[in-house]
């Protein structure tokens, strides 16, 4: 985790992140023979009494791929949900624009309590996409899948 914060504007608080993942040759390599990533940053915010069962306040889960145009030779990184895609001639700034993620809405500026300090959080995680890609080339190999998860950030904010 290289950039954490939430910011109010008035109506909502935003989260801006910047995760830096890091993949190597072999992953490339993959990415360059077929296999789709799926990425997904994790956002909560939470109250800080972790013992009352409702204390999670919200969570957004933001997910986008990475993959390998063959054709033109470039990694592309699509969302579905925001129905967007964009190239780029290095696995290393694909990597980049996946894991820069700014003004997040997260939760209601006023479904936080003021005076009172809550918990905000953060975790991506990358695993491949459900493909039959997967499936005929790596799993059936090692016998198991492959999920990476980073460390949950978390810091407090009191509004």
């Amino acid at each position: 985790m290289r950039l954490a914060y939430a910011r109010a504007d008035g109506e909502s608080w935003l989260v801006t992140t910047r995760v830096d993942i890091e993949l190597d040759d072999e992953a490339e390599r993959l990415l360059r023979a077929g296999l789709r990533l799926r990425v997904e940053v994790e956002f909560a915010v939470a109250r800080p009494r972790t013992v009352i069962p409702d204390s999670q306040l919200a969570l957004v889960v933001r997910t986008v791929y990475l993959e390998f145009d063959r054709e033109a030779e470039r990694f592309v990184v699509s969302s579905p949900s925001a129905d967007a895609r964009a190239e780029f001639a290095t696995m290393f700034s694909a990597l980049r624009k996946i894991g820069y993620v700014a003004d997040q809405p997260l939760v209601g500026q006023d479904e936080l309590q003021p005076g009172e300090p809550h918990v905000f959080s953060v975790q991506a995680r990358l695993f491949p996409d459900e493909s039959g890609w997967w499936s005929r080339n790596v799993t059936g190999r090692l016998g198991f899948g492959l999920v990476l998860r980073s460390e949950t950030y978390t810091w407090s904010v009191t509004p």
